[in-house]
């Protein structure tokens, strides 16, 4: 099955990045916009970060027995999570936000009086470290996720960088896209998997799913589709592991 690219490519420099139309598989002819996640998403101002925090409240029943996190990743092997320390500071206080040997944390939610009251100030250069929301339900194993953790992560990414995309980009979404790149099968939304994955499966009660990961460490799944349920597992291993589980 071949898939054919038109000749289009946006370069964004906000979290959603690298977009291409093409066409889809046999199976599905909808044409796509493709979201990268992995080239550009940056630590951005608190004022911004905070409409991801309401977002995850507003839409907490996606994955309702969860938190939210965010994870720093180093965009060089020259960049180290380790000894990296973060704060939140205001002409009147100074807030240690901590980060563990993963490069996650958390932030408060806190209203704002003004929109820069506070700032998210680094040890080290902010343009160093990527930024992914990280939500994830309680007493699931280390290797699996639900679908409806990977569908919060979206909206809060969503709600952070909506204003910051491009003008061609947010124009498709309000056009094509109902509004929002989350919900729509026009939209394939690219998801980083964790370090040293490289095969992912959707379980649901009638079948398995399998998706390809590319080059960057990332996979698409269908979180547009509402027949698939919120509590369907996302699955992660290594695919030697997959293989031998496969073959019995």
């Amino acid at each position: 099955m071949k898939t054919v690219k038109l000749a289009v490519v946006l370069v964004l420099t906000t979290l959603f990045v690298t977009l291409h139309a093409q066409e889809s598989t046999v199976e599905d002819h909808t044409n796509r916009v493709e979201i990268s996640s992995y080239k550009g998403p940056e630590l951005r101002s608190y004022s911004q970060m905070l409409k991801g925090l309401i977002a995850y409240k507003e839409q907490h029943q996606l994955a309702p027995n969860s938190e939210l996190y965010f994870i720093l990743i180093p965009k060089s092997k020259s960049a180290d999570v380790r000894g990296l320390t973060m704060r939140l500071a205001s002409d009147d206080a100074s807030i240690n936000i901590p980060i563990d040997a993963s490069g996650k944390f958390q932030l408060p939610l806190i209203e704002l009086k003004k929109e820069d009251e506070y700032d998210l100030m680094l040890n080290k250069p902010k343009g160093q470290f990527y930024i992914k929301p990280y939500v994830k339900s309680a007493n699931l194993a280390e290797d699996a996720k639900r679908l409806g953790d990977l569908r919060l992560e979206c909206q809060v990414r969503w709600a952070i960088e909506k204003q910051d995309v491009s003008v061609v980009f947010s124009t498709y979404v309000k056009l094509l896209a109902s509004g929002n790149p989350c919900t729509s099968r026009t939209v394939a939304v690219h998801f980083f998997a964790p370090a040293g994955i490289d095969a992912v499966t959707l379980e649901t009660p009638k079948s398995t799913l399998s998706f390809k990961m590319n080059a960057d460490n990332q996979y698409v799944l269908p979180v547009w589709d509402t027949d698939l349920n919120d509590n369907a597992l996302v699955k992660y291993a290594r695919r030697a592991v997959a293989n031998i589980k496969q073959e019995n």
